[in-house]
């Protein structure tokens, strides 16, 4: 029972961080991405686990997360005087990247969840 309510929270939070993209720059990505996140996780929540899909979320989410990791190190290396919360700016692309790094890092913590999850049951 604690599973399944963990599940619902997850995917009430994924809704609502795509629902908070959509006035982002790119919102396609980013609504598709939490998106998924949350629909694994309703599906979780229901009882339903598919692996290939999840297994697909956990691949996107990984690489994506990869992809970006160097900014969050530049981030991290030259400018950690700069809070992330600093709007955007053109000449500070680490600041966006970083921030888009840490969501789809915390959107893989959730597809692992929801993989052992279903693992489990």
């Amino acid at each position: 029972m604690v599973r399944r309510i963990i599940s619902l929270v997850l995917a009430l939070l994924f809704a609502l961080f795509a629902y908070f993209q959509f006035n982002d720059p790119d919102p396609v990505i980013w609504v598709s991405i939490y998106g998924y996140v949350a629909v694994i996780g309703f599906l979780a929540f229901m009882q339903k686990f598919y692996q290939i899909p999840t297994l697909i979320g956990i691949l996107v989410c990984a690489a994506g997360t990869l992809y970006l990791l160097p900014s969050v190190y530049d981030w991290l290396a030259n400018h950690s005087d700069v809070s992330l919360l600093y709007g955007m700016a053109p000449d500070k692309p680490y600041i966006e990247e970083s921030r888009e790094c840490g969501g789809l890092f915390i959107a893989l913590m959730g597809m692992v969840y929801f993989y052992f999850q279903g693992k489990n049951s």
